[in-house]
């Protein structure tokens, strides 16, 4: 008769088999990619660029769905409960990972214990755009206009607890402004709302506001890194103005259930790398300021670790609650 023990090992004997034959097999049928934002910002347009390359690496169909709303925490909620099988995917900001987490109360998921990381795939160079309307050029002077015009200037966000909510409220911070926050459902419409005049300014990647700057629709008079973007050498960075305004990195990246067999991750991963090399992404890529990451999954969930700290720091300066 088998002891307990062996007993034991045989289970455990067996589950590394079952999870090793998968890994083996998968992916055997299309993938779901949740995109949990409204079609067409950064993050969609990453995960749909990526797309092709990693249709023809694994075989199958990757079937990308947006479901948009309550700061990206609708679609990541989704995915948290969905089966770990590698067949369901979210392609995640830290808006919806770490941000959510920390200023949206009743969040129905834990993104330290309900995720599998699997790469962060880009970081983007982000911006602050005013319309055309707003006669400022640049940071000094939509400082001095604000404080000339307090309480009726307004700044869009993809919604209360997202990133650049946070940094709306840091920039307040930085520049002693009471620029009036303004949630929207998701990114395009904060950025559409700009085009609009509906609000004076937003803050979000220059991959969803470059096309409208080219179009003459907004105008860029910064960008929130710390570090110039590259493509437009001559256009200052916030905190050169703003001595004390600091965003936290941001990156655009593959989540997936918890408890998704470990090699089924480094397969996604590896197919993730794969494409993100591919000559036509990083072009287009480069064109977007979004900067190739591709990091392994450890070193993702590392990332979104230490991230908590970060934005807690910066969500303390702003003087964000809970909401």
């Amino acid at each position: 008769m088998k002891t307990c023990l062996q007993l034991c090992i045989a289970a455990f004997a067996g589950f590394g088999l079952s999870a090793g034959v998968m890994a083996q097999a998968y992916p055997v049928k299309p993938i779901r990619v949740i995109v949990a934002v409204s079609p067409g910002p950064g993050v969609d347009y990453v995960a749909r660029a990526l797309g092709p390359r990693m249709q023809e690496d694994m075989g199958q169909a990757l079937i990308f769905e947006n479901q948009p709303g309550g700061n990206g925490v609708i679609g990541s909620a989704a995915v948290a409960r969905a089966a770990p099988d590698g067949y369901t995917l979210l392609m995640a900001t830290p808006s919806m990972i770490i941000t959510a987490m920390l200023l949206t109360k009743g969040i129905p998921y834990d993104s330290l214990r309900d995720f599998a990381p699997v790469t962060a795939a880009v970081e983007p160079f982000t911006s602050l755009i005013v319309n055309p309307a707003v006669p400022v050029n640049n940071v000094r002077e939509l400082v001095e206009w604000v404080k000339k015009n307090p309480g009726k200037v307004s700044y869009a966000s993809s919604g209360i607890g997202s990133v650049f909510h946070m940094v709306g409220e840091l920039f307040n911070s930085a520049a002693g402004t009471d620029i009036v926050h303004v949630p929207y459902k998701s990114v395009p419409p904060a950025v559409l709302a700009v085009v609009a005049g509906e609000v004076q300014l937003t803050y979000s990647a220059i991959s969803n506001t470059l096309p409208q700057a080219r179009a003459g629709k907004v105008r860029i008079i910064g960008i929130l890194e710390k570090n110039r973007f590259p493509r437009m050498p001559d256009m200052p960075t916030v905190g050169e103005t703003l001595a004390g305004f600091e965003k936290p990195p941001s990156w655009f990246g593959y989540l997936a259930p918890a408890g998704t067999p470990g090699p089924v991750v480094n397969r996604i991963q590896a197919a993730v790398v794969k494409a993100l090399a591919a000559p036509e992404v990083r072009a287009s890529f480069d064109d977007l300021a979004l900067g190739v990451i591709g990091n392994a999954p450890a070193e993702f969930a590392a990332q979104i670790k230490s991230g908590f700290g970060v934005y807690a720091r910066a969500i303390k300066i702003a003087g964000l609650k809970p909401e």
